[in-house]
């Protein structure tokens, strides 16, 4: 059986000490205020008086007091990284290192599956989502994959070029000379 959530009010914030902050009874808000004064040593924080006459809020002696139950537990979100993003910025990366143009091209897809894990992604901070590095991953490995791939092209031509001037091959029916 599931414990039941405090319920909603100001409760001792866990990140900043001396503030308070609210919770609604389901999740923790924005809200934060600087705490009110301590209750003595010994004695328990008292909400508002159970069906009393008086204000709400107050404590009216002679009448039954609620113990304000222990603050809700606080614990931070997660943060989820995008490995894929990172994975294909490096392959990328790798490829201007070493000119191969499979690293560059193999980086460029795996940053377009981290781009698209992305939008899944919760944005819980700086760089969390890997929006960033899948758009450079992408840029870096599609064009430095073409440029290689232009440049091994260009190499081939040029070398096939220079091996056919080089060679002094006779064309059938080509005049002695």
């Amino acid at each position: 059986m599931a414990t039941p959530l405090p319920v909603a009010g100001w409760y001792p914030d866990p990140e900043f000490p001396g503030h308070d902050r609210f919770w609604d009874g389901a999740n923790w808000t924005e809200q934060r205020r600087t705490s009110v004064a301590a209750p003595a040593v010994g004695t328990a924080p008292v909400a508002a008086a159970s069906g009393g006459a008086g204000d709400a809020g107050l404590y009216i002696p002679g009448e039954p007091a609620m113990v304000q139950p222990p603050a809700p537990a606080y614990a931070p979100v997660p943060i989820q990284r995008n490995n894929l993003a990172l994975v294909g910025f490096i392959l990328s990366a790798s490829g201007v290192v070493l000119p191969f143009v499979l690293n560059s091209f193999a980086g460029g897809i795996i940053s377009i599956i981290g781009l698209r894990q992305s939008k899944r992604l919760p944005g819980n901070g700086i760089l969390s989502t890997g929006r960033g590095l899948s758009i450079a991953g992408i840029l870096i490995g599609f064009i430095w994959s073409g440029l290689t791939l232009l440049f091994v092209v260009g190499f081939v031509v040029f070398y096939w070029w220079i091996f056919a001037t080089t060679q002094n091959f006779q064309y059938p029916d080509s005049p002695v000379g």
